[in-house]
């Protein structure tokens, strides 16, 4: 497995803010945070309505299932929260960072909407960063697929180490399913270290057939009416050890009561659901309210290969 550096678009980045003192960098900071609109979202939502490309890759089929029919609803720490928040202002930075070098952003498609994704029928997608123009380690006038995160000291070595394929699976595959859907050439996947502030930059190459294997993966998962197998019998297994979905799945805890986790619920066509009971098309809220008539799914018995 090749690993494609950007070497170049780091070391300007490192001169650039050297030269005077971060005086650019922290004018370009100015105009771009207020744009970060996930970074002051007022609202709060328990749940995802959309199956999210960020997080297809995981090994367990099942935690992604429960996860699309609404079983468990969000519940972090505020420290958990704080660090959420750390991940949407550090986008800013790194486009302030990129804006002082010279490369052109976008964040917005010609209509003026965030770049996002979709497919089985609305059900599965997300947002990228931007897209990017001028980047240093690429050809001139070569559109990328902008991709931010940060990690800790030693998620951050493993990542120097080993590249981001290798040591975060779900960002690659998450960066594989925009550029397939959005036909471009180039990925610029860039991390921070959040206790030291060190930069990694990477140049990602399209794989469409990895692409098209966690796209129909979704697929396939999104429209199972039970879940799929466990990875692991055991509720001890380390596997399972941190997965929120685990009092449902090992312990046999009565799940989020909504319509998603009712047997009488379907995903169908255009991001919608209905009700096979009440032959309706559900809302959102309606989603979330549920009914006198929920019905738990029936997961007993059932086998199935982990998708």
């Amino acid at each position: 497995m090749t690993i494609y550096l950007a070497t170049k678009t780091i070391n300007k980045i490192d001169e650039m803010v050297q030269a005077d003192q971060g005086a650019k960098f922290r004018h370009f900071l100015k105009l771009v945070l207020p744009h970060i609109g996930d970074a002051y979202r007022p609202e709060s939502e328990p749940f995802r309505s959309h199956m999210g490309a960020s997080g297809i890759a995981k090994e367990c089929g099942r935690a992604i299932w429960y996860g699309f029919r609404w079983y468990t609803p969000s519940n972090f720490t505020g420290r958990m929260q704080r660090l959420f928040n750390r991940g949407h202002l550090e986008e800013g930075r790194f486009i302030a960072l990129l804006l002082m070098i010279g490369c052109e952003v976008f964040q917005q498609d010609a209509d003026g909407r965030q770049f996002t994704i979709s497919g089985s029928h609305g059900h599965f997608g997300g947002s990228g960063d931007g897209v990017a123009l001028h980047i240093p380690d690429l050809p001139p006038n070569t559109p990328a697929l902008l991709e931010f995160k940060t990690h800790s000291s030693s998620s951050f070595k493993k990542l120097q180490a080993e590249g981001m394929q290798s040591a975060k699976l779900e960002h690659y595959i998450q960066m594989q399913s925009y550029m397939r859907k959005m036909q471009l050439p180039y990925g610029l996947y860039m991390a921070v270290n959040k206790d030291t502030d060190e930069l990694y930059a990477e140049i990602v190459l399209p794989d469409p057939d990895i692409a098209d294997t966690f796209a129909e993966r979704a697929d396939r998962i999104i429209w199972m009416r039970k879940p799929p197998a466990k990875i692991a019998t055991s509720p001890g297994a380390w596997k399972c050890k941190f997965c929120e979905h685990k009092p449902v799945c090992h312990l046999d805890e009565v799940p989020h009561k909504n319509c998603r986790t009712c047997g009488h619920s379907i995903p169908i066509q255009d991001k919608q659901w209905a009700c096979e009971l009440h032959n309706i098309v559900l809302s959102k809220e309606a989603q979330l309210q549920g009914c006198a008539s929920w019905d738990r799914i029936k997961e007993t018995g059932y086998e199935a290969p982990s998708a």
